[in-house]
């Protein structure tokens, strides 16, 4: 999933950029009072692989991934990534869907108490903001699903190692395992032990413990479905992105 952000596709090296919160592409095209607002209350909060965000605050994500999970459930059904922030519905007390949302990878980002934030923006505005947000949002899950059910277990992983490592903005790689990579894929260990030596054959990727690193980025786009391309030419995000832009 595309997530709510401004750079969608931005890439390794605008992440591996960021380390304060005026940084984020967000925060940039936000009201000034709202900016100050953040600027005085967000504190930095890293959250390790597995760990989830306040869910009653705002979270600006600078580097790392956030996931999905439909509730009691292993399977990641969406990200977001570098440039996305969690946590808009619940300014206006709104429900989009029942997930829990924890990270997928060592994650940066600042977080932000609703209550101030919400005392200095008008309603309008976040309504607005949260039609963009929900329509992408619902969007991405719907495509999200179709892969699942189209797409085969090569495909779909050489998809989601894109994204992760675009996430991550580490050249060291990805700092994750497979049996970790079938848990969010919804996979058997074995589909995906045998997914990565095909990708490694191609040399795509290189395996290393509990880490993978990508080496030739056209292999592995050649590898993985289109989705993700799908969805940044969506409508919904095309409109998402001129307004903040």
């Amino acid at each position: 999933m595309t997530g709510f952000h401004a750079d969608v596709g931005g890439g390794r090296s605008s992440a591996r950029g960021r380390t304060r919160l005026e940084d984020h592409p967000v925060y940039d095209v936000l009201p000034p009072k709202v900016q100050a607002v953040l600027t005085e209350t967000a504190r930095r909060l890293p959250l390790g692989a597995g760990e989830s965000p306040p869910g009653d605050a705002l979270y600006f994500v600078l580097n790392g991934a956030l996931g999905f999970f439909p509730s009691g459930r292993r399977i990641c059904v969406g990200v977001i990534p570098p440039g996305g922030v969690l946590g808009w519905e619940a300014a206006i007390g709104a429900t989009l869907q029942a997930h829990e949302t924890r990270a997928v990878l060592p994650t940066e980002g600042y977080v932000a108490p609703l209550k101030p934030v919400h005392a200095v923006l008008r309603d309008a505005w976040i309504h607005q903001f949260l039609a963009a947000y929900a329509a992408s949002r619902a969007r991405a899950l719907g495509v999200e699903a179709a892969c699942n059910a189209r797409h085969t277990a090569l495909q779909r992983l050489a998809k989601w190692i894109a994204r992760l490592n675009n996430a991550a903005g580490e050249e060291r790689g990805i700092s994750i395992t497979q049996g970790e990579l079938g848990s969010l894929l919804g996979l058997q260990r074995t589909s995906v032990n045998a997914a990565c030596r095909h990708l490694q054959d191609r040399g795509a990727v290189r395996i290393r413990r509990a880490r993978l690193v990508v080496v030739d980025q056209d292999a592995l786009s050649e590898a993985a479905c289109d989705c993700d391309a799908r969805l940044a030419d969506g409508p919904a995000e095309r409109r998402l992105r001129n307004r903040l832009n």
